[in-house]
Order: C-alpha cells, then structure tokens, then sequence
C-alpha cells in the first residue's frame, strides 16, 4: 500500500514538494496540466481538483512505477515521455519502504510496485519510467505572518 489516505500522505510527503505552475482545468478532464522543471506534464491531482486555481503552488508529485534501475553515475534528468507520463533520472535521497524520494531536478515521491535493488543507499543513482498517470497533491498555500496577525486580531 502506497499510502493510508490523502491527508497522512500529504502530511509525509510535503517538505518534497515541487514548486509547479497550473493552468486552467479544462471541464471533463479528470487530469490537471502544470509546469514543473521547464516540462509541461498532467496530474491526477488528489487533493480536489476543482478547487485548485491557476498559478503557483507547492505540489508532491507522486510519479508511480514498476521498478527502478540502480546506475553507476549519471545526471538530473526529467522528461515527459507520454500524457501523464515521464521517465526521470536522480539522486535517491530517501527510502521509506516502498516509497523513494528521487531529486532529478525537482523532488519526486515515487511509489515502486516491484522489488527495489538489494543494495540500494542514500546517493544511488536511479533511472525509472512511471505509470499513467502521475498523481499530484496539491498544499494550500502557506500561511504568512500578515495571516497570522490577522487571525490574531479578529480575536
């Protein structure tokens, strides 16, 4: 299982998210079109998709896939290989069971389904290609000081 509910995930995942831009929802499309590394790509987006606005957020971007290949060395790399799909190249910074945090110019917070190498550690390399489609957890925006005095104030 990849995760408990959307609320603990989000609460997990979120100092990995992504700093992404959205566009507008088109109606009937279950997927939401952002920019995120340079790349425009869709989300399943899980955390009410009619609620988010077009603009800037913080976004865990939760690419899941079959299997990861461990390699030498290598580069950063992010691409979009499909409609709601990519294949990324990274630094594995943190593994929690069947979940890994993988910087390939941005953070990613992906579920693998099959078996992880043996001998995976912190600073591998990992090349992998994700299923369709990538989900997304879009946060609420954070809340400021001038939120905060404002919140006080009305008390």
């Amino acid at each position: 299982m990849l995760e408990d509910s959307i609320e603990s995930f989000v609460t997990q995942w979120k100092p990995y998210a992504a700093t992404a831009e959205l566009f507008a929802h088109f109606e009937g499309s279950p997927l939401l079109e952002c920019r995120a590394a340079g790349k425009i790509f869709h989300v399943f987006e899980r955390t009410g998709p009619y609620l988010s606005q077009p603009g800037m957020v913080q976004m865990i971007i939760h690419p899941v896939t079959e299997s990861v290949i461990k390699l030498a060395d290598g580069s950063k790399q992010f691409e979009v290989i499909g409609h709601s799909q990519i294949r990324a190249q990274g630094i594995l910074l943190l593994r929690q069971e069947n979940i890994l945090v993988i910087d390939a110019g941005i953070p990613l917070v992906v579920g693998v389904l099959g078996d992880l190498p043996a001998d995976l550690n912190l600073g591998d390399w990992l090349h992998f290609e994700s299923s369709r489609p990538i989900h997304g957890f879009v946060l609420p925006p954070a809340r400021t000081d001038r939120t905060l005095s404002r919140g006080a104030e009305s008390d």
